[in-house]
């Protein structure tokens, strides 16, 4: 099984009710990445890789114009749907690979994409922040969450390729692919751009690319 239809297929057999009480639970929880963004004051936010839409409803109820995309189409579906129930705009939303966003050079003045990046192979990993980047205006930043690996994770079945890439082979994760970075890994993702690293108290890591502002002519 890809990893595209593990994704659709889970969003399809999802509860949508689920997505509120999971929202209020974000709106509550210490999340460091709505302080990076504070800090930054962005206007226009891109969630990359936005699931049920809980985290572009926390996003849109800050005051954050947020579009995104997700590479499930059920998944943008459920987003609409929670965007517009609570009433913010929801149509920028689309079904697009994290590799090839759909949206114009510089669209936003920060990138959201919390969990994906390390549910990609590691040789996907720099041409998704790549792509990121070209969707950021210059000044603006990337935001990725990355999981470690616990417990569950590693008494799941799966296989490990040569780069260190988790395949699920049986189970609720039946083909779902994980990779756990290390930080030489993180500092691969984008030679060049400025980054700093922040750890999470679950053991996961917040990462921000800087993306240089444009100099003079």
């Amino acid at each position: 099984m890809s990893g595209h239809i593990f994704w659709e297929e889970s969003w399809n057999a999802f509860d949508s009710g689920r997505v509120m009480p999971y929202a209020d639970h974000l709106a509550q929880a210490p999340d460091p990445v709505i302080g990076i963004l504070a800090a930054r004051k962005p206007v226009s936010i891109c969630d990359a890789g936005c699931g049920c839409g809980a985290y572009a409803l926390k996003l849109s109820r800050l005051g954050y114009a947020v579009s995104g995309f997700d590479v499930s189409e059920k998944a943008v579906q459920i987003t609409r749907e929670v965007l517009s129930s609570a009433c913010f705009p929801s149509g920028e939303f689309h079904p697009a690979d994290i590799t090839s966003s759909g949206f114009t050079d510089g669209r936003f003045d920060a990138v959201v994409s919390r969990d994906v990046v390390d549910h990609l192979p590691l040789h996907a990993g720099p041409a998704a922040v790549s792509e990121l980047l070209r969707i950021t205006r210059p000044g603006g930043c990337v935001i990725l969450t990355l999981d470690s690996s616990d417990d569950e994770y590693e008494s799941a079945p799966h296989t490990v390729t040569a780069d260190g890439d988790y395949v699920f082979t049986a189970g609720k994760w039946n083909g779902m692919v994980f990779h756990p970075y290390s930080p030489d890994e993180i500092r691969s993702l984008a030679p060049g751009i400025p980054m700093k690293t922040f750890a999470s108290a679950d053991g996961g890591t917040t990462v921000v690319f800087e993306k240089p502002a444009e100099q003079p002519g």
